[in-house]
């Protein structure tokens, strides 16, 4: 019997909502922009000039590729932080394909490698070697890594 007063009150203030109308008279307009890479296995993108983007970016860019060549274990991290060609694949363009993103991914490392030496007062052979290390752990099981001794093996 106590609730009954404080339900009739609540009713008493929902029944004043007022209602909202949230129909629109015209259909809604979404502005979009919207930047879209496409790289397939065989196709070349020719690179003449050094590539605007920041090495970051560039190594963001080339993430898919570069994961596709190593579950495919044409490539391999390097010791010196390099990615390395380790089997060139038989079919023609797609060996294009995996020396061109090599080349690319190697020139950004390269550029990354510079930029963060200077940054935190190393040189650049002693960030490289720090960046393969965190590469060889990082790198996922079955891919080609090599170790400091120059040996290669499968994670």
């Amino acid at each position: 019997m106590r609730y009954w007063p404080s339900l009739i009150l609540a009713g008493g203030f929902l029944s004043g909502c007022a209602s909202v109308n949230l129909t629109t008279s015209e259909p809604l307009q979404v502005d979009v922009k919207m930047k879209v890479d496409v790289d397939s296995k065989g196709a070349l993108t020719s690179r003449a000039e050094p590539s605007p983007l920041s090495a970051a970016e560039e190594r963001r860019n080339l993430s898919h590729p570069v994961q596709a060549l190593k579950n495919d274990r044409k490539v391999g991290e390097g010791r010196d932080g390099f990615l390395v060609l380790r089997a060139t694949p038989a079919d023609a363009g797609y060996a294009d394909f995996a020396r061109e993103t090599v080349a690319r991914e190697n020139e950004a490392r390269k550029r990354l490698f510079q930029e963060k030496a200077s940054i935190e007062g190393k040189t650049e052979k002693d960030y490289a070697r720090e960046f393969a290390q965190r590469a060889r752990e990082a790198s996922y099981p079955g891919e080609w890594v090599q170790m400091d001794d120059g040996t290669w093996k499968k994670k």
